[in-house]
């Protein structure tokens, strides 16, 4: 008789082991979701890392163009106060500039508005921006036909003036 007693707590010792071991529902949602966390997080950052690269190549490229478009803005403003009605040049070669092309952009002059256009080539990325700076106003403004695609350029990049 005292071999069925001590054999009944036994099992429910080994039992409650068991127990101890088995992973429940619960237990399972918690390291899914802490495993999709850190998937997030880490796919996350390394998008987030892409398109901060992706950005300052961009910025660099544009400010590279930057002092040529100041330069073609300096000398339109040049002959302007040399000129004897006070007008600003109606092509781009009274400037005298030595270079309006990158591989980047192009630079072109609107006489009849009295704007510079800078466009965008394949090589910067996307085909086709347009940032202008219109002489009568002294104000840029950018135009791109595809916002929602990257790379862009930023008002921040702009001279500020």
């Amino acid at each position: 008789m005292s071999d069925t007693k001590n054999s009944v707590p036994q099992k429910e010792a080994s039992k409650g082991v068991a127990d101890a071991k088995k992973v429940g529902l619960v237990e399972l949602i918690m390291i899914l979701l802490l495993v999709g966390l850190v998937f997030v997080f880490y796919f996350g950052m390394q998008e987030l890392k892409q398109t901060k690269l992706l950005e300052a190549q961009s910025q660099a490229k544009f400010e590279a163009f930057i002092p040529i478009i100041t330069s073609a803005i300096a000398a339109a403003e040049t002959y302007k106060q040399n000129d004897d009605f006070g007008d600003y040049p109606f092509d781009i070669d009274q400037m005298n500039l030595t270079k309006t092309e990158t591989e980047d952009f192009i630079l072109e002059y609107d006489a009849d508005q009295y704007v510079f256009n800078a466009t965008s080539k394949k090589a910067f990325g996307k085909e086709g921006i347009v940032v202008s700076y219109a002489l009568n106003e002294k104000l840029y403004k950018i135009d791109d036909p595809n916002p929602d695609r990257k790379p862009e350029i930023k008002d921040e990049w702009l001279p500020q003036d």
